[in-house]
Parts: C-alpha cells; structure tokens; sequence
C-alpha cells in the first residue's frame, strides 16, 4: 500500500509517540482520539506500508521527523476507504492458484 506523505508523516510521528509513558498526551495520539479511531487499525495501516515498502515495522519511525502532524484523512469516510485497502490482501498476498494444462 503506497501511502501519502501526510500519512507517513502522522502514523511516524504516533508509532514514535508510542515508545512515550505519557503517549495519550502527545499530538498524534490526541488526534487519535478526537477521531475516535482504534490504535489497531493505525497498525493495519503501518503494516500494509512496511509489507508492500518490503520495510521491517520499525521503519515507521524514521520515516517522517515531524512531531505535531495534522490529521491526515480529510473526513471518515477517506479513512476507512484507506484502511479497507489496507486489510484487504493484493493480488501478490494471495496464495496462489494452481492451473492445469490439458
């Protein structure tokens, strides 16, 4: 899943945010809240980007250095129209068929 700067810029700031004590207090994670979005489905976002970037998890961290990202889905619908495409496989996720030749 290719996601947007802005995307990259909140999902880095809120995975580094969660390494903090106080993480519920921090900009990422009180837009979280505001959306009222569970912090699963922020990792169903990570993971699509890490699977199909070929990325460990980790790289999240350092992929954007901004502390205070904005919110970057312009209504809840954009959002869940992104993780849908998020937790649904592609075509390379797939197992694959088997086809017989005659």
């Amino acid at each position: 899943m290719k996601l947007t700067q802005e995307e990259i810029a909140y999902l880095s700031a809120w995975s580094r945010e969660e390494w903090e004590p106080d993480c519920y207090r921090r900009p990422a994670h009180r837009l979280q809240l505001a959306h009222a979005v569970p912090g699963a489905y922020l990792i169903d976002l990570i993971k699509a980007w890490t699977e199909a970037e070929g990325k460990k998890d980790q790289a999240i961290l350092d992929a954007a250095d901004n502390p205070t990202p904005s919110w970057p889905w312009r209504s809840d619908g954009e959002f869940q129209v992104r993780l849908h495409e998020a937790q649904t496989p592609t075509r390379q996720d797939e197992a694959p068929t088997a086809t017989v030749k005659s």
